[in-house]
């Protein structure tokens, strides 16, 4: 056993509650956005547990004979995902029907079909 030190003679081990430390009121809330990127094109990917958009910013640069694209990807939950969608679409039909913005169309789906399948890997399979 270590011989305890002056510093050591009294010291007690503590209890940090992180419930107590992130608690907050509502009004003390401010966002800090700390990057902003702009965005002309979007690649979304649903897989079985969450979702990734890359949002991307084209053409692009040549670099050393290659077309370097600048991408930021986010990921989330579907849940999360699912209220972005029904965020936008309400905002942009918002947007669309002031009059505000060039050429729009709501009803999108006699144009897209979206595919539900869903395929998985070997190592997912084997839960």
């Amino acid at each position: 056993m270590a011989k305890k030190t002056p510093q050591m003679k009294d010291s007690k081990g503590i209890t940090i509650d992180l419930n107590e430390i992130y608690k907050f009121e509502p009004k003390d809330i401010t966002i800090d956005i700390t990057t902003s990127r702009y965005s002309n094109l979007a690649y979304v990917t649903c897989e079985h547990r969450d979702v990734f958009i890359d949002f991307l910013e084209m053409p692009g640069i040549k670099k050393d004979g290659k077309m370097m694209v600048n991408g930021t990807r986010i990921f989330m939950s579907h849940a999360a995902a699912q209220k972005l969608a029904e965020a936008l679409k309400g905002i942009l039909k918002q947007i669309h029907d002031d009059g505000q913005m060039e050429s729009y169309n709501p009803d999108l789906s006699s144009i897209y079909t979206l595919s539900a399948k869903v395929t998985r890997s070997k190592e997912d399979k084997q839960i």
